[in-house]
């Protein structure tokens, strides 16, 4: 029955990128940077600078879960990786998330959340074809607040994860989740045929989108707070 709720959920992925207007895609990066700026304003999710200036990439996503007695949540975002010698950050690529869950469960909600991929590994699986969080690549919630990140030292996990949930949830229930690649989104967006995610975030074969420059102004802003 899991493998049911995944497999529908790629299929509505699916759809849903094929229906994406270029101003829907526009509207992922602005959701973005709203969502950096809620959570660097709250004590309870606000990122170390210390974490956001070593981390290899940041992915943001919007989610949304609903359910009874089956589950099932899907959603899209982007992901901007970083330059490890100069420090910069790369245009936005697009990307999908599809979960399914089997367990006892009762009502819906938003999630916002950010992933900062700590290690290469998790940004090579990622560009590699769809990545599972929990899987190959370990991933557990950040520590919060300016001082946590010097005083917690690089993290042994792969992947740190910030997120705030609107609406309510109830359930216990066994959930596997995937983030992979939006090519058709991409395509769309950059108006380049075939465009590959890594040639977005590494190859520099696109530039910097006019659009994505108030997020990477925001970024560095919050890198660079004293």
């Amino acid at each position: 029955m899991r493998t049911i709720v995944i497999c529908m959920l790629f299929f509505c992925l699916a759809v849903s990128s094929f229906a994406a207007t270029k101003a829907d895609l526009v509207k992922r990066i602005k959701n973005s940077e709203e969502t950096i700026k809620y959570m660097m304003r709250s004590p309870d999710t606000s990122i170390p600078q210390y974490f956001l200036k070593e981390a290899y990439a940041a992915i943001f996503l919007k989610q949304y879960k609903a359910g009874f007695v089956l589950g099932a949540k899907g959603g899209n975002g982007i992901i901007l990786a970083k330059d490890r010698k100069t420090g910069e950050w790369s245009p936005p690529s697009f990307i999908a998330t599809a979960e399914g869950s089997v367990g006892f469960q009762i009502g819906g909600k938003v999630v916002d959340a950010i992933l900062l991929i700590m290690n290469e590994e998790g940004l090579t699986l990622l560009l590699k074809s769809k990545l599972k969080i929990g899987g190959e690549v370990s991933a557990a919630a950040g520590p919060v607040g300016r001082e946590a990140g010097v005083k917690a030292g690089l993290p042994a996990t792969g992947i740190l994860i910030y997120s705030r949930a609107r609406g309510a949830f109830i359930g216990a229930s066994f959930e596997g989740g995937f983030i992979m690649p939006d090519d058709e989104a991409n395509r769309m967006f950059y108006g380049i045929e075939d465009i590959k995610a890594r040639e977005i975030l590494l190859e520099c074969r696109v530039e910097m989108p006019q659009e994505a420059m108030s997020l990477i102004n925001t970024l560095q802003k919050y890198e660079s707070l004293e």
